[in-house]
Order: C-alpha cells, then structure tokens, then sequence
C-alpha cells in the first residue's frame, strides 16, 4: 500500500484533490492511505514522525509554503516523492531546487492525475528494484535509487553510490541500453545519470542531489533537457 499525504490551504481544492488522487490509484488497482490537512503547519509536523512514499503539495500558499514544506524534506533526508500542485506554472521552474517527482496544474488536474500517478507507482517498484554487478571482489546489488551515476574509463565503469563507490568492467553504451527505460540518462559520453538524482541544470553542467556538478555533453544538451523537462512534469 502506498503511503501518501496531501496538502493545500483551500479546504475545497483539498477535499476534491483527495477523491480524485484515490479514485485514480484505485483505477490503477494500487491501494493507496492519504494523510490530509489544509495546514501545512499540521503537514510539518506529521512529516516529523512520518516519512509517506508520495506528498501531493500546493507551491502557493500563506505563512509556509510548499517550497519550505519541500525544503524541510530535503533537509530530513526523506525519500518522499514530491508532486507540486498549483495554479501559477511561473512557480514551477523556480522549484526546480527542490527537486519535485513532478507537477500537476491545477486547472488540468483530472488530465494531468492519471499519467503521474502511473509514473509515481512505477518510480516506487523501481525502489524496490536492484542493479546486479560483478567486481573482482563479488556479486553485489544495489537498489536503483541508491545509484547516482555510471561514469566510464577506458574499459571499467566507476559505479557512483550516495554511500559507495564500485569499479567493475563494463562499457556506458551497454549501460545506456539496458537502463535508460528505467530512468538514466546519458549526459555526456562518459555518464549515465540517474535523473531521479538530477537537482539543476545550471548552464552546460547537472547538479546532483549528492551536490556533485557533472558535464552536460554539447551533443547531448538538448535531449538532456527535453528529458529532464518531461520527466519532471
């Protein structure tokens, strides 16, 4: 069962956000438990003792925003996937810090809702989910979401954990092929990235969660973007 909370300051906007949130997942026959409120302080102070899997947020709302709610689960180090609900797409891109699963427009909610929900159910089995690798010392599996990048040189691949690092033989090209349906990226000819790692795009480089900066390759700039754009909406 997915874990999910849900909050916006208009008690309305509130109550109709959370019939069609659960009439969406149940759709998709995936049972879904919703923490509601329309006090984003009450929202604070449940994220204190609850870590949920998905947080649907309004970016606009008085005395604490969604950017601060958003700003104190990075700081706690959930792994909460975040969805910004909101009325004003200006405040879309000045989120991107915050590094959101997603967005939902709320003036196009019942279109928007179905296609991030698929996506967050499958971002969650992903999480399950581990990328098996041979080195000179063992077999080792590491989840997906725990891998920030691939990086390559010469015939070995450095395997870039948020708390390990690996070397194992390999090529980024065979990477690419066999990961990029699950959300890798290749930025540069030497990195596959993991773009549920992607915090910014900053000119002709990526800023990973982990605060690393990596190269945004020129034949791969637009496509990088493109990428990163729809994987964020």
């Amino acid at each position: 069962m997915i874990q999910a909370a849900i909050c916006d300051d208009e008690k309305r906007a509130l109550d109709e956000m959370v019939s069609k949130v659960h009439d969406t997942f149940r759709g998709l026959r995936c049972q879904i438990e919703i923490f509601k409120t329309d006090d984003p302080f009450a929202l604070a102070e449940h994220l204190k003792s609850s870590k949920p899997d998905v947080l649907f947020l309004d970016i606009d709302m008085p005395r604490l925003s969604g950017m601060d709610i958003a700003q104190f689960l990075i700081d706690s180090g959930a792994e909460t996937l975040l969805v910004f609900v909101t009325s004003h797409d200006a405040l879309v891109y000045s989120s991107f810090q915050y590094h959101p699963f997603g967005f939902i427009r709320k003036s196009h909610f019942d279109e928007e809702i179905g296609s991030v929900a698929q996506s967050l159910i499958s971002e969650l089995q992903k999480r399950t989910e581990c990328f098996t690798f041979k080195t000179g010392e063992g077999i080792f599996k590491v989840r997906f979401s725990d891998i920030l990048y691939f990086e390559s040189e010469s015939n070995y691949i450095h395997l870039h954990c948020t708390d390990r690092l690996f070397r194992f033989r390999g090529t980024i090209a065979s990477l690419e092929s066999e990961l990029s349906p699950r959300g890798f990226i290749r930025t540069h000819k030497g990195f596959l990235v993991n773009q549920q790692h992607i915090f910014a795009i900053q000119g002709d480089e990526i800023r990973l969660s982990s605060d690393e900066l990596l190269p945004i390759g020129r034949t791969n700039r637009e496509n990088v973007k493109k990428t990163i754009l729809r994987y964020m909406r």
